[in-house]
């Protein structure tokens, strides 16, 4: 079972010597970290919980960078879970992708197996399910893929495993009941995880209000509000991708989070100049 790269060349540059130029830029671009990091041996792996944006490199990719260089300073993960959404194609409330390998053009990524077909047997909406991955409708999911990269080009050979989860589900106490399963699963296999809620916040309005939304959802999240988060997105549905958040917090929680930190947000807007209708890119860690 290998996941090809199916966004490569759209999202993000299709050439591997350009795909690392353009992860570089990312990294240290006005926008995002300022530096390009290496992972760090003795880091006291604090961060459980990650939100990075998944828009094209171009417009988010160093917002993105933000998390995964505050992930290399915090230590070497052994796997990362990824919820994120089912744009094309719904599927199981909780679709995991369960092994083999996911392609990038500067590597590949391989499944922890274990961990995701344990899950996978959890029920409440976990299932294997493969065709929310593919996409729909002529178009690739990216919401995972797009992320990986990221992953291949901060930790080199370091990388951790992965479990990509699909989400197509809208129900706030099965979002919740996702991340305390998850949190059983990884303390059963002892796993060192980082959860990664790959999202975009609001989309298409204006400047000043994709600002103010857009905080207030940041700041639901690193205070570990799950409920806060819900009734924030219901107020503000063009911030339904940020659904995926709800079982990264939860999860986090089970393991012993104590707290979040924002680290950065920007919009689409910061990059092309048009300030009337944007997309929010934030990024967030939750720490033990």
């Amino acid at each position: 079972m290998v996941r090809k790269a199916l966004v490569a060349g759209m999202f993000y540059a299709r050439d591997p010597n350009g795909l690392r130029r353009q992860l570089q830029e990312c990294f240290t671009h006005r926008l995002g970290p300022g530096s390009i990091p290496t992972p760090n041996e003795q880091g006291q792996r604090r961060i459980i919980g990650l939100v990075a944006p998944h828009a094209g490199y171009m417009y988010s990719g160093m917002t993105a960078a933000r998390a995964y260089a505050a992930l290399a300073e915090d230590g070497i993960p052994q796997v990362a879970i990824i919820f994120a959404p089912a744009h094309y194609h719904p599927g199981a409330p909780f679709a995991i992708w369960t092994r083999g390998q996911w392609e990038t053009p500067i590597g590949a990524l391989t499944v922890d197996e274990e961990l995701a077909t344990e899950l996978a047997k959890a029920g409440d909406g976990f299932r294997e399910d493969f065709e929310p991955h593919l996409g729909g409708f002529g178009y690739g999911e990216h919401s995972i893929e797009v992320q990986l990269p990221f992953l291949k080009f901060v930790f080199g050979d370091r990388t951790p495993s992965i479990v990509p989860i699909c989400v197509s589900s809208h129900n706030f106490s099965q979002l919740c009941n996702a991340g305390k399963k998850l949190a059983e699963a990884i303390t059963r296999l002892q796993r060192d995880a980082v959860i990664v809620a790959s999202c975009d916040f609001t989309h298409y309005e204006p400047q000043a209000v994709a600002e103010v939304h857009d905080r207030e959802a940041l700041n639901r999240i690193i205070a570990l509000d799950s409920e806060g988060l819900w009734q924030t997105i219901r107020r503000y549905p063009s911030q339904s991708d940020v659904l995926v958040a709800i079982p990264m917090i939860e999860a986090c929680k089970q393991l012993g989070a104590k707290e979040g930190k924002l680290l950065g947000y920007s919009t689409s807007g910061s990059v092309t100049g048009d300030l009337a209708q944007v997309v929010g890119y934030g990024a967030a860690a939750i720490l033990r």
